[in-house]
């Protein structure tokens, strides 16, 4: 993919470039440029150009004629031998296959291939930040002495601290 995907000027200054040249951009580079961040479209060619350089894919045209079997091994890649984190192997994957989808929509490829690739699960049940568990916040509670108007003070405090998160 290029830098500079959508050339809009001629030579001839407000004067849209000519319809060859825009049937010239790949397809790839519309698709990242029609992505609306600035974050996304950096981090989608980034992804993207990882899955390229992993399997040695060096044109579009051979980046259309993947197959899943492509993907379920990069996926592989990734996570066996890079130890990628599992939002970062979906991330990429959802990257690809934004990509495939646009590329399937306009008539450049046959199908997505990532759509039949598991995407590594990730927990959205519990949070990753660090905490206490029940039987340390407990033993914080209990550290202040009980019989003094300081320790139940430092009790209290403690405990607020803990219901909101230190």
């Amino acid at each position: 993919m290029t830098e500079s995907p959508l050339p809009t000027l001629s030579a001839r200054p407000g004067q849209l470039a000519s319809l060859d040249a825009l049937a010239a951009i790949p397809e790839e580079d519309i698709w990242l440029a029609s992505q609306k961040s600035a974050r996304t479209r950096r981090a989608y060619k980034q992804d993207v150009a990882h899955f390229m350089r992993t399997l040695g894919i060096a044109t579009p045209e051979q980046l259309r004629q993947v197959d899943h079997r492509a993907v379920i091994a990069w996926e592989r890649i990734m996570r066996e031998q890079e130890g990628a984190a599992a939002s970062t192997v979906r991330r990429r994957l959802a990257a690809l296959s934004s990509l495939f989808k646009h590329l399937v929509r306009h008539g450049s490829a046959g199908r997505n291939p990532v759509v039949d690739v598991q995407r590594p699960s990730i927990n959205r049940e519990e949070g990753s930040t660090a905490a206490f568990s029940k039987a340390q916040a407990r033993r914080l509670l209990d550290a202040p002495p009980a019989g003094t108007v300081a320790g139940l003070r430092d009790r209290a405090i403690l405990s607020v601290g803990l219901q909101v998160g230190l």
